[in-house]
């Protein structure tokens, strides 16, 4: 079976990889932004890369907990209406009232976007979402009189209005609440059980095809290192399997190992942690790559292995470009720099410099700390391999 997965990734990110890794052991093809084989489609935007993508499956499996998500910013939002839903709240005495509630299109989340594509299609969607949040969302209602309510764990009160336009939905509207990763497991393993008896698989693919991969979890800071190492894997054509995932910054890997990347151990044949050094010496950079393999050391999982792009991961990019001047940049190139000499950092300007300007034998040539992240990979795919 195709299944899409739908949901926030900074909130979710374990429970992503979790659902991937269950998934795919059970024969599944489960399409998720952080692998770099996602089907990506010249001319559309990241959103609509996802909403194409959701047409593509024969499952939406949607998770939602504490986060409502970045607004969809694709082509499709001329055609999407407000949407417009009534829910059952309470006035300030306490009497149970209906309010209305109108959603603008301009304000949907790309998870939402996604759902509508979804029923819009008649593809089935599972959803899943975190106990504290429905709570949450009940709270919310009996302060539905109450403008200025500030929920205490949902980011925003939109969520709330998510989960109410999911179960007044014709078909597909029944929320799976769940209170840990062990009750999600076994929901979603008694969900999937019921609906592979109902959904039509794919037809079987070459046995070569289904042989199993290495699976191999990248850890990177944020969706510019996502994009480089995804477009790194793409290059070097490995087999094994990858995981890209963004922690959003190294402090939070650093300061939340066992919980934020020693988990990913017990999951992947193999973790690769790839964090910026942020250093502006030789020395500094190797007192943070003795703290990091100190803070894998304590804990305990013997599969995670680390590297730092020095000064960042902008250094490695740089490092096969040449920037209008034609000359390569010169000493450490921070962020700052390479906004500098090559544009803004944003994803689809990025991508843009890698597909059509990158050399990827002058990177390997000028950054010697890219080069042994290379030679890593490439030995990892010997191994598998051999």
């Amino acid at each position: 079976m195709r299944i899409f997965l739908s949901s926030t990734a900074y909130d979710l990110s374990d429970l992503r990889a979790f659902t991937v890794n269950l998934l795919e052991k059970s024969g599944h093809e489960v399409l998720f932004h952080e692998s770099p084989t996602f089907p990506a489609r010249v001319g559309l935007h990241s959103h609509d890369q996802c909403i194409e993508a959701v047409a593509d499956s024969d499952l939406v499996i949607c998770l939602i907990d504490r986060r409502y998500g970045g607004k969809y910013a694709g082509a499709r939002i001329a055609s999407i209406p407000d949407q417009k839903l009534s829910v059952l709240g309470a006035t300030k005495s306490g009497k149970r009232k209906k309010f209305e509630v109108v959603v603008p299109a301009k304000s949907m989340s790309i998870t939402w976007i996604e759902l509508i594509t979804a029923h819009e299609k008649a593809i089935p969607v599972v959803t899943f979402a975190r106990q504290r949040t429905l709570d949450e969302k009940e709270t919310r209602r009996r302060n539905q009189f109450l403008a200025s309510f500030m929920p205490a764990y949902a980011e925003r009160n939109e969520l709330f209005d998510l989960l109410d336009w999911i179960t007044k939905q014709k078909v597909n509207n029944w929320i799976a609440p769940f209170h840990s990763i062990v009750d999600y497991e076994q929901k979603l393993a008694t969900w999937m059980r019921e609906l592979e008896r109902t959904i039509a698989t794919p037809k079987e693919e070459p046995e070569e095809a289904a042989t199993e991969k290495t699976r191999v979890c990248v850890i990177v800071e944020g969706e510019v290192d996502r994009a480089f190492v995804s477009f790194l894997v793409g290059k070097l054509d490995l087999h094994q399997q990858f995981v890209i995932i963004p922690t959003y910054g190294k402090y939070n890997v650093l300061n939340n190992f066992r919980t934020v990347v020693a988990q990913y151990g017990k999951i992947f044949e193999h973790v690769i942690v790839l964090l910026d050094s942020d250093a502006k010496t030789e020395t500094e950079l190797e007192q943070n790559r003795r703290q990091l393999q100190s803070i894998i050391q304590d804990s305990e999982a013997g599969n995670i292995t680390s590297f730092f792009a020095h000064p960042s991961i902008e250094a490695w990019i740089a490092a096969g470009l040449v920037s209008d001047d034609d000359e390569p940049p010169l000493g450490l190139v921070t962020k700052d720099i390479f906004i500098r000499k090559f544009g803004k950092t944003s994803i689809n300007h990025v991508r843009n410099l890698l597909v059509h300007q990158f050399s990827y034998d002058r990177a390997m040539a000028s950054s010697r700390d890219l080069h042994n992240f290379v030679e890593f990979l490439l030995g990892l795919d010997r191994r598998g391999n051999g």
